[in-house]
Order: C-alpha cells, then structure tokens, then sequence
C-alpha cells in the first residue's frame, strides 16, 4: 500500500512542519557530507509520497534530503543514471535512529541543476517547447538498458492487458477492442530493446536551464524496463497538455513531437538504429500500447484509480502514429 501525504500533518509529530523538517534535514546533510549546512528549505511542489528539503552547505553546494513513509526501492535510479547520465539524480539512503523509530526513511540525493520545466518555461514562446523536446530526446536516446523484452513482455504487460480485458468497468470496456489487438502484436515487441521508462514523466520531474535544455529528470520510483516505445508514449503530453480538462495540441505541438523523435533516433546507436527501422511496425506498437497501459496503470495488483480527463482523451491518442509511420501525415487521425 502507497501512503500518501496530504500535507505536513500526516508526517510524524518531530517532523510535521517544514521549519521541523528544515532542522532535521540540515542535520542529516550535516551528517552525510561532513559539512556544516547552512540552510535548508522546500521545493516549490513537495510530492505525494514524500517531503524534500534543499540544503545548502557552508561550501555553497546543495544537497537533497527526502523523507519517506515507505522505503524507497533505488534501483530504478541506479539504472537511470547509469544509462542516461548525471541528469538522473544520484542516489542514496541516510541511516537515523530517531527516523528509524518512527518508520520513516531518509535519502540524500545530488541537486541537478535548473527550474521545473514548469517555471522555466514560463513568459517564452512556442520555441521553448520545442527545445525542451529536442533536448529530452537527445537525452533519451541512451536510455537502453541489458535484458530481454521477452520477459517483461510475459511477466508484467501481458498480465496488464489482461486485466484490462477482464475488467466489466463501463470506462475500461469500451477500449477492450484495442486492448484485444494489442494483446495479438504482443510478440512484436520481442525484437525492440529494453529501455529505462520513467514512470510519470511530466513538466515537474523534467528541470530545464536557462536556454530550455532539459538539465535535469527527477522522481524515479515505480520506473520500469520497458520495450522500447512504451515509455515514449508520454509524448503526448510532452508536446501537448491537457488544458481545462481537454487534451490540447499547441501551436508547436507537431515541431516539438517530430524534433523529439528525431533527436531519439539520431541519438541511438547504428545497430539500434537498424532494429529501428526494421522493426518500425513493432515501435509504434509499442507506442500504442504505452499509452493504454499509461491511462490504466496498476495498483497493487489491479487497475488503479485513473484520471477521467485522460480517459476521454484516449480514444484520441490511441490514433496517434509515430512519424516514421505516418510520414507528412498529421499524428492524430480525425
């Protein structure tokens, strides 16, 4: 079961204020780095599932300390980083007797550097997104990992479309057509690469820089390794967003998406590249399938709650072809 934290009060009594929590944080900052902190403070969105502090140490540098309810599992951030580098934050757990006590678990993590993609891209034109797409495709495009696509493809996705496909919910029914084909093409994806997909990748765990290059993909847990494509199916809301709870293609929408695609296959290695173009079919399967599972992702076993914006997007996005399929044609069918 995930615990959820409302607010500062559904944290233990010694660390139910952030003024407690700064305190705290400064302490094992203090700790971990040998170097006196000098002050510590919140991000300006705390999570669901966690509080952070930003300590800044005497020397000027940063530390982030976050404590949890539940204990975190780092390997999904291990691989991360391995694969795309010092944009994955590092990543370690903090060892406190008082926090032991009280069932709460502390991580010390490296600071990347840049504003939520939220802030950054606030006041600047459509070529900002653009940029920040580009950017998260280059970036991206490392993100192979070892292993076989065969296994996940039983042990996980397969059981997901199942359950899918069992469900008798009047929300879930009408996509068990889609589900049905997908559950057919399954084993296209036993010749696509396993790649780190990140769980919820949204403009609050991407950071930016000044020039709106992506600096920094944060908040890893519950990432997976997955066949390539079905963490890329994101892109939807990479490019677009949902704006007064309607799916929304901006401007740029379709400069952004295809720069996107095209800085993940630039970036890939001659040899993927070749699975890439010999497989096109398989990708956009893999794609497809991405966002249905995306819309129903499983809680503890089952289909978990789900946002009813997405779900009436859905029939929409699950038009959507890559460009290498569909050419010069729009991404979404009419």
């Amino acid at each position: 079961m995930v615990i959820e934290i409302a607010s500062d009060a559904d944290m233990p009594q010694f660390l139910n204020t952030a003024t407690k929590q700064a305190k705290k944080a400064r302490e094992l900052a203090h700790a971990h780095s040998g170097i006196p902190a000098r002050k510590a403070q919140g991000p300006r969105l705390q999570g669901f599932f966690s509080r952070t502090m930003i300590v800044t140490l005497k020397t000027g540098d940063e530390i982030v300390i976050q404590f949890r309810p539940e204990v975190l599992d780092l390997e999904p951030f291990k691989i991360a980083r391995a694969a795309l580098g010092s944009v994955v934050p590092e990543i370690g757990r903090l060892e406190d007797e008082e926090l032991n006590q009280n069932q709460i678990w502390a991580y010390w993590m490296t600071r990347c550097p840049g504003k939520m993609w939220l802030d950054g891209i606030r006041g600047k034109d459509g070529t900002a997104l653009i940029t920040i797409n580009r950017s998260l495709g280059r970036i991206l495009s490392r993100g192979f990992v070892e292993g076989k696509s065969e296994q996940v493809m039983e042990e996980k996705i397969r059981p997901h479309l199942q359950l899918l496909l069992a469900s008798k919910n009047d929300h879930i029914r009408p996509f068990h057509g889609i589900a049905k084909d997908l559950s057919q093409k399954l084993e296209q994806l036993s010749s696509l690469p396993l790649f780190i997909s990140h769980f919820d990748l949204n403009a609050v765990n991407i950071l930016v820089d000044e020039e709106c290059e992506v600096s920094g993909i944060i908040d890893w847990e519950l990432s997976s390794c997955l066949p390539f494509g079905m963490g890329l199916s994101r892109i939807h809301t990479l490019a677009g967003e949902y704006s007064e709870q309607k799916f929304y293609m901006p401007p740029s929408f379709e400069d952004a998406e295809r720069g996107f695609w095209q800085e993940i296959y630039k970036g890939i290695s001659a040899e993927t590249r070749r699975v890439f173009d010999d497989n096109v079919d398989a990708v956009q399967t893999a794609v497809t399938l991405g966002t249905l599972l995306d819309a129903f992702q499983l809680d503890e076993g089952d289909i978990g709650p789900y946002n009813p914006v997405v779900v009436e997007a859905l029939p929409k996005l699950l038009t959507y072809r890559i460009p290498m399929v569909r050419g010069s044609d729009p991404p979404y069918a009419k």
